[in-house]
């Protein structure tokens, strides 16, 4: 029997200390393909402005994110930055893009998907979504994100008992960073994704931008319109800039 070739190398970057790599969805894709064929687990960090700021100021955060396999760019914030710190090649790769070509993938491959996160009620809903749009896709869990300490336990032991190849995580940046850095060994689980408020977006709960925004790196603007408590992550935006461009001035 011929091993499994092992996941293809990833062009990496660092931004004020964190990393960040060059990929496409499509080479993302691949790559969690390769995970799941090789069976080595890696977790996958989509890094938007709000994180990267909070990596830059918090040594521990930044070596829970720098631990990931893959770190997207998820944010024009990102982008933004490496173009102030000169660096090129760095594309946007939105995380709800992530999860739903991700999600089609785990369908026609026949991967095994597990949904975590959310309020009560939406990992169900957006597994209904995605049986709906992949018909025979393999949704072997859900569970909301409102667990306690003392059901911590019982949840490792549902996931490990589900065996999904592809865990989507939706506590929210950073928790579901910490999260999984925390449990991945335990879980055996060959890739996990921290998608923030994407499984709010497959359950129907929150809208995208329209695709013209999309295009503009304008999303951020339609969210924090329509959930006026994102404008705290609107507000790191300034300071990015301010760390970036004190960085390039260091550097020169």
């Amino acid at each position: 029997m011929i091993a499994p070739a092992p996941p293809r190398p990833l062009v990496r970057h660092e931004l004020l200390g964190t990393t960040v790599h060059t990929v496409a969805l499509d080479q993302a894709l691949a790559w969690i393909g390769d995970r799941i064929a090789s069976k080595v687990p890696g977790c996958i960090v989509t890094l938007n402005g709000a994180l990267l700021v909070q990596t830059a100021r918090d040594e521990a955060l930044r070596q829970v994110v720098n631990d990931a396999a893959l770190v997207t760019a998820d944010g024009i914030g990102v982008i933004l930055a490496s173009r102030i710190l000169g660096i090129s090649g760095i594309e946007r790769l939105a995380g709800i893009d992530l999860t739903v070509g991700a999600c089609a993938q785990a369908a026609s491959a026949g991967h095994r998907v597990y949904l975590l996160g959310g309020s009560p009620g939406v990992a169900g809903a957006a597994a209904e979504v995605l049986r709906q749009r992949h018909p025979g896709i393999q949704i072997v869990g859900t569970q909301h994100g409102y667990f306690s300490v003392e059901e911590e336990t019982a949840l490792i032991g549902d996931i490990r008992r589900a065996r999904p190849d592809l865990l989507l995580v939706a506590l929210g940046a950073p928790r579901q960073e910490r999260w999984i850095h925390r449990w991945m060994r335990d879980l055996g689980v060959p890739v996990a994704i921290g998608v923030g408020g994407s499984l709010d977006v497959l359950a129907g709960r929150v809208r995208r931008a329209p695709p013209w925004m999309q295009r503009l790196g304008l999303e951020w603007l339609f969210r924090a319109t329509l959930q006026p408590r994102r404008w705290s992550v609107v507000r790191t935006i300034p300071p990015l800039f301010l760390l970036a461009l004190r960085e390039r001035w260091r550097r020169a």
